[in-house]
């Protein structure tokens, strides 16, 4: 029990914004069996993923160390969702974001790659073991 609880300092929290509820609901599965579940934070919608970060993380003063976002939720507005999360970073402590698509689109790549805070862009299907590698640092 206490190594466990030594590990649970160095365990990263991942907040994650996915368009397929499927996907979400398989990764917060996997999670919970192996008592992971609660570095996770799982949406579907970015307006109440902005609204969980500024109450919950910046109002609170946690810290989240991953925002991964599916490029199709943010659909059209993926600029002016990714300036969003610019203005954010100055009040959180500097998480990497992450950018996943369903398509290999090089133009919009590029694009999103000129964001000074987006650290990498994925392409689907995410391995499944990605939500809990990012967590832990380590593949089971």
């Amino acid at each position: 029990m206490k190594g466990s609880m030594t590990s649970a300092a160095k365990m990263k929290k991942v907040l994650y914004i996915d368009s397929e509820p499927s996907f979400l609901a398989q990764q917060k599965e996997l999670l919970t069996c192996k008592e992971l579940e609660e570095h996770l934070y799982p949406f579907g919608n970015i307006d109440e993923a902005f609204n969980f970060i500024e109450k919950q993380i910046i109002g609170k003063n946690n810290k989240l160390h991953y925002i991964v976002l599916d490029a199709k939720v943010m659909g059209n507005q993926l600029s002016n969702s990714l300036e969003r999360f610019g203005g954010l970073n100055n009040y959180l402590k500097k998480p990497d974001v992450i950018v996943i698509s369903d398509e290999i689109n090089m133009l919009a790549k590029n694009h999103i790659m000129q964001y000074p805070f987006v650290s990498v862009f994925l392409v689907k299907p995410v391995p499944t073991n990605y939500i809990e590698f990012l967590i832990t640092g380590q593949i089971s």
